[in-house]
């Protein structure tokens, strides 16, 4: 038989065939590792930080705002406190204000100090009603929520007007004087809850959420 001798193209033409099919199978699989590969690291640490940034986002229970006592000064003292029926007679008749000849309970707490001092808004509400009483001086109603009203006497410099909406610990009015006692600066203040005479020092011991 006779020898047929490659023609000098063939060899390099299958090398380079060769070469093709071998890049187009390395290109095939790298492009299938790369379908299944797991998500990066940074992916990761993103999606646990995320996690925990929600975590920590949670909304937190808000401090309880207890009643505000109705006064600013650390001069104030109490002159004459609430009456109270079941209290002994020696606080019951501390408890006694003297005008004309004529003792009175006392309905809420006479505050005193020799200085002119701020009043305040206890509560968050509505000036209900400011007028003059012949005895009592200057007359402040502030309504707040679920009937709750508290009653200021004796004011002096009225800052606030019938209807304004005033916040908690805002500046109301100062302290001033009346037929009562004409030597101090007084403030007397009263509390009622749902139409009921209330003793303040009960009344201060509540937090707000209480009277909503």
């Amino acid at each position: 038989m006779k020898k047929r001798k490659l023609r000098n193209y063939v060899l390099p033409t299958i090398y380079l065939l060769c070469l093709c099919i071998l890049a187009i199978g390395i290109t095939f699989f790298s492009k299938s590792l790369m379908k299944e590969e797991p998500p990066s690291t940074n992916e990761h640490y993103e999606y646990t930080m995320n996690v925990f940034d929600e975590e920590q986002q949670e909304p937190q229970p808000s401090e309880t705002t207890k009643v505000s006592k109705p006064y600013i000064g650390e001069s104030v003292t109490i002159e004459k406190d609430f009456y109270k029926e079941e209290d002994t007679a020696e606080n019951q008749e501390k408890s006694l204000i003297y005008y004309q000849n004529t003792y009175m309970q006392n309905t809420g707490i006479l505050y005193a100090s020799d200085n002119v001092f701020d009043v305040i808004a206890s509560i968050d509400g509505r000036i209900k009603e400011i007028k003059k009483d012949e005895i009592l001086g200057t007359v402040l109603t502030l309504e707040g929520q679920n009937n709750t009203v508290c009653t200021y006497y004796t004011l002096g410099d009225v800052k606030v007007k019938v209807n304004d909406e005033v916040k908690q610990n805002d500046i109301i009015a100062t302290s001033g004087q009346s037929e009562i006692d004409t030597t101090k600066q007084t403030l007397l203040f009263e509390v009622y809850l749902n139409g009921i005479l209330t003793n303040p020092n009960t009344f201060f011991e509540k937090n707000n959420n209480e009277l909503n």
